[in-house]
This record gives C-alpha cells, structure tokens and sequence, in this order.
C-alpha cells in the first residue's frame, strides 16, 4: 500500500480537505490518485481486491471515500462484488467508480450510490463527481 499526500496545485476546497482515500488501481502512479492528492485528499492506494477490501475493513478511523479503476480489477463485475463485501461488513464510506465500461459520467441522487466514471473523464466531470460524492461533508462545513 502507498499513500501520498499534495495540496499545492489546485484550490483545495475546505471540505474536500483532509479526506481518506481508499483508492484500489493497477496504477500506483496513475492520474486517478494524481487527482485525489492535488484535491487534498489522504490517498492509501492497494493494488489488490482484498488488500483494500480488508484495509478498509480494518481500519479503525474509517475511510471517507473508496475509488475503485475497475478495469484492473473485472470491471463493473468485480466493482459489485467489491461493493456487497464492503455492504456485508458494514462500511459505511462513499464511492466512486471509474470504468472505461461507462459511456457518461453519473451522479446519482442517492446517498447510498457510487458515482460513476468513464475512464477517460475530464478533469471537470472528475471533480464534479468528487465534490458529489462528498457533498454531505460539503453540508458540515459550510453549517
């Protein structure tokens, strides 16, 4: 597992600021962590299923977010199956799901679903769906 940590090349918004980040991908190095790290997130990326599925489980602070490249990984098969483990042992974080078998970006409504993206998103849809899935973080902060 690593985890890295930048803040210097973006406006880092105060309730972005300082999230956890379990972020499961094939590429350590990948834009993917680049983008969380420069948002000011904490990002431990595993590059295994099960090594972020247990590291999350174990974790006695709780992650704020998971960020599965699940292309790596089965995709959007191996994505549900990451997610009903997540779900049986009661991890309560949101998520994000990056894919190139997603054709457009999704946000959905529900607190309780992962935003989805397509492999090769912009950097905007990118952090519009960061900026979602965090939203009732956003909510704390501004109260």
């Amino acid at each position: 597992m690593q985890t890295f940590i930048q803040t210097d090349r973006q406006r880092v918004q105060p309730h972005t600021l300082g999230v956890r980040v379990m972020l499961l991908s094939d590429r350590a190095e990948g834009r993917t962590g680049q983008r969380l790290a420069d948002y000011g997130s904490v990002v431990d990326v595993a590059d295994g299923l099960d090594d972020a599925v247990s590291a999350i489980l174990d974790d006695p602070f709780g992650y704020d977010l998971f960020v599965m490249e699940c292309d790596g990984f089965g995709g959007i098969a191996g994505a549900e199956q990451a997610i009903s483990t997540l779900i049986a042992g009661d991890a309560k974080m949101r998520v994000m799901l990056v894919s190139r078998e997603f054709d457009v970006p999704a946000y959905p409504l529900g607190r309780r679903t992962a935003v989805c993206l397509p492999e090769d998103v912009s950097e905007t849809s990118f952090r519009i769906g960061f900026d979602h899935v965090l939203r009732d973080r956003a909510a704390i902060t501004m109260n």
